[in-house]
């Protein structure tokens, strides 16, 4: 009995345990309650009283929401910021509002975006990475829950209609196979009623790889107008259709999140657009730099005595290179430029159709030009394929990259469908003007400072003034609930909230002496350290460059042997002099907390971020299934969902019925600037594998597909267990062995960075164009029973 009883008493208190804590009568808890019903029922309709219980209606009056977000932006892009390229849609909103000198950002995207969307510092949210490079640490892991609820979810079930366009990067690849789990999708715990766009950190801007809500859908063909489609033109369009809806059909307010793909590598924009600034930047990146500064001086945005730190010794000088790899480089960043100015164009048709409606002074519009700083991850002398950074490969010379350019069509290609192109760091670093260092390098405002801009006639009075109070992302969510008056929620699907980080920016729109109400700010990114504190900076001094991920470059690493640079933002806003030597006190001061913040904020460990190189074990997905049994219903998979096919020991079987006319795909990965596809052409088995562009592998060895049941099998062999090593691939059919081929070095972590896995057939763009004008090539006449695939 007595026994019974300690079990019955562990059974309750187990019970009480898993309930949630008791809250308060002031406090607010999101899901709402249904309305109390206020009507009378009697026997029959004479003696009745209707009342209707609708959604949750918004605080009257409150306004529309609309945050625009583009991607790895030079700060000095936009024309308002000193740059050439036209951007009069982000001119505007600063000229009819207000722009932020020191407003920072993360030092990578999708760290910044779920900070802008939660409210909440990047490792509060588990994104210390890309949810590409999660690794299983808290702050790393991609994986969020309601105590860091979005804006989204909070506005939503305020009344809000809500609806997120363009680029995602929130939802862990792993998670987003058309299998789900869908919790960590726009729509799901992110709270949004409707989204349109691309779940990954970049997509082919003409062949995207879209998804409405959760169903992929086909790439169209061609934009509203009838031209050929591209992302930032399609998007628009889609942004309006959807606003139209609205405005027809709802009465409630807003909340707009529209996120485009530009300007993030690849670089590409309609032909008709490229060559808008042919010829501006002929003079190369020094005298770029230095006319950036001066027009900024001009503007107002720095001081008039402000002074560039040299330039870095890792990145070439303009004149170190030839006239022909100039008259290469030059064009990296016309079409560059013209993609700013692209997308910018078509972000103004959005605008310009809430003008129309006449919503556009009841709508809190907020304008990033970038969620990082510039990225500076094409290589010192550009690239054809973007990828190859991300995967480990050194930087090609300019020989090398010229050689390459030929052999996928030439200079003319650049900009186009068939490259994933990036601009060299050269033009990245300067783009960072007046700020030192680029995307990644967290230490330093080049990499944390986004060009920002806010328009909301009905709280802001002033046009076009500076503010140069140091803000951060995470005071976007304050600025949004004071300004909607929509109720901060305590509980949020039964967890309580965590307290914000940030504070509304209300407090300085029309007061620019206004002392910042953010005065802290620790920033760390793949181990690159820093800090605001109180009009101060620490910086740790980079340890690796920002374009290479080599383990040698790795080795430099070590976060408790950080040496640190101090500047006087106060007075040196641009982070010029180092006064590390002059204040070793207060150097030892802002390190002791940083470490304070870093323990608060879930930062540990430092580095965490680079598991998946320095600590195998922390990666996901080699740690993930290893036998795969899938049928021709399963395609338009992300890549990093899918089977582990990369630098790894696997094997694949296919089973099919064949008969003389049996053709088609088996299975495909990626596209011709990386990937593979086991496929039947012409009665003959093929294989083609591309290291991302570098290198070609193609088995065509005349090798007949028998009549029949047929099992064909594919085994990947490592020669060398190590990063991108070569491999050894041979080909059985019904287990007699037809050939072999050699791959000269292996792709270890992604293929493509918006590409798809896909069974029988050949989604998105063709990894070998011989079938390209057969369309996905699907398998046919003929039977494809499944494919296994089996990784050590």
């Amino acid at each position: 009995m007595k026994k019974l009883n300690f079990i019955t008493l562990g059974f309750f208190f187990l019970i009480a345990s898993c309930q949630a804590p008791e809250k308060s009568s002031d406090e607010n808890a999101i899901p709402y309650q249904k309305e109390e019903w206020k009507g009378v029922q009697g026997k029959t309709l004479a003696d009745s009283k209707p009342y209707f219980i609708g959604p949750p209606k918004a605080p009257e009056g409150a306004p529309n929401v609309l945050i625009i977000l583009l991607d790895d932006a030079g700060y000095s892009n936009a024309s308002s910021f000193g740059g050439v390229m036209q951007t009069p849609t982000f001119d505007r909103i600063g000229d009819e509002g207000i722009r932020y000198t020191h407003f920072s950002v993360a030092a990578v995207c999708s760290p910044s975006r779920g900070s802008i969307l939660t409210g909440y510092n990047i490792h509060q949210i588990g994104t210390g990475i890309i949810s590409e490079f999660a690794t299983g640490y808290p702050g790393y892991n991609s994986q969020i829950d309601y105590t860091t609820p979005s804006i989204a979810k909070i506005l939503t079930e305020n009344g809000y209609a809500t609806a997120a366009f363009g680029k995602w990067h929130n939802t862990p690849m792993e998670e987003a196979s058309p299998a789900g789990p869908f919790e960590s999708w726009p729509t799901g715990m992110w709270g949004f009623e409707y989204f349109w766009g691309f779940l990954g950190g970049e997509t082919n801007q003409f062949h995207p790889l879209l998804y409405e809500n959760t169903t992929a859908i086909e790439t169209p063909k061609t934009n509203a107008d009838g031209s050929t489609f591209h992302l930032s033109h399609g998007m628009a369009d889609q942004a309006i259709k959807w606003l139209d809806n609205w405005k027809g059909l709802r009465e409630n307010p807003f909340f707009m999140y529209y996120a485009p793909g530009a300007v993030h590598a690849p670089i590409q924009v309609p032909e008709e657009w490229r060559d808008k600034y042919k010829g501006k930047f002929d003079e190369g990146w020094h005298v770029y730099q230095q006319e950036l500064l001066e027009r900024q001086k001009k503007l107002g945005l720095v001081p008039e005595n402000a002074q560039l730190v040299e330039w870095p010794e890792v990145i070439p000088e303009w004149d170190s290179f030839s006239d022909e790899g100039k008259k290469y480089l030059s064009r990296q960043m016309e079409v560059n430029a013209a993609f700013m100015e692209h997308v910018d164009h078509h972000i103004g048709r959005v605008i310009n159709r809430l003008e129309e409606m006449g919503e556009l002074d009841n709508t809190l519009v907020i304008y990033l030009t970038a969620d990082n700083g510039v990225t500076a991850e094409g290589t010192p002398t550009g690239t054809f394929s973007e990828l190859l950074f991300q995967n480990g490969f050194p930087p090609l010379t300019m020989e090398q990259q010229l050689e390459k350019l030929e052999e996928f069509g030439g200079i003319e290609e650049w900009g186009g469908p068939h490259l994933a192109n990036h601009y060299s760091v050269g033009w990245s670093y300067a783009s960072s003007t007046p700020f030192q260092w680029t995307k990644q390098i967290a230490s330093h405002f080049g990499g944390t400072i986004a060009a920002t801009a806010i328009r909301y006639p009905k709280a802001i009075k002033a046009k076009g003034e500076w503010r140069r109070q140091f803000q951060n992302i995470t005071d976007i969510v304050p600025t949004i609930l004071e300004v909607t008056g929509v109720p901060t929620p305590d509980y949020v699907n039964g967890q309580k909230r965590i307290e914000y980080p940030g504070k509304s920016l209300t407090y300085a729109w029309n007061d620019p002496d206004a002392k910042t109400n953010h005065p802290t700010q620790y920033f760390e990114m793949t181990g690159f350290m820093g800090l605001y504190h109180e009009g101060w900076t620490i910086s740790g001094k980079p340890y690796r460059v920002p374009w290479s991920v080599d383990p040698e470059a790795l080795k430099n690493f070590d976060p408790l042997n950080t040496e640190w640079e101090l500047y006087n933002i106060n007075e040196d806003p641009i982070q010029s002099v180092n006064l590390a030597d002059q204040y070793p006190e207060k150097v030892k001061e802002l390190e002791e907390l940083f470490w304070k913040e870093a323990e608060k904020y879930d930062v540990y460990p430092i580095g965490g971020s680079m598991g998946r190189a320095l600590q195998p074990e922390s990666n996901p997905q080699r740690a993930a299934k290893k036998y795969w049994e899938l049928t021709p219903n399963v395609y338009r998979v992300p890549e990093l969902a899918g089977p582990e096919i990369k630098s790894t020991n696997y094997e694949i079987n296919a089973y099919l019925t064949a008969t003389k006319q049996t053709e088609g795909v088996i299975y495909a990965v990626g596209e011709r600037l990386g990937g593979q596809a086991l496929f039947i052409k012409d009665g003959k088995l093929r294989y083609s594998y591309s290291t991302l562009g570098l290198y070609w592998h193609d088995f065509n060895g005349n090798v007949p597909i028998p009549e029949g049941e047929v099992k064909i099998t594919l085994k990947h062999t490592m020669k060398e267990a190590r990063l991108n090593g070569p491999s050894l691939v041979e080909f059985f059919i019904n287990d007699q062995k037809v050939g072999e081929m050699d791959i000269i070095a292996t792709v270890y972590a992604a293929f493509t960075g918006h590409e798809t896995f896909d069974i029988g057939r050949d989604e998105g763009l063709p990894v070998n164009e011989e079938y390209e004008h057969l369309g996905k090539f699907p398998f046919s006449n003929g039977k494809l029973h499944k494919v296994v695939f089996e990784i050590e």
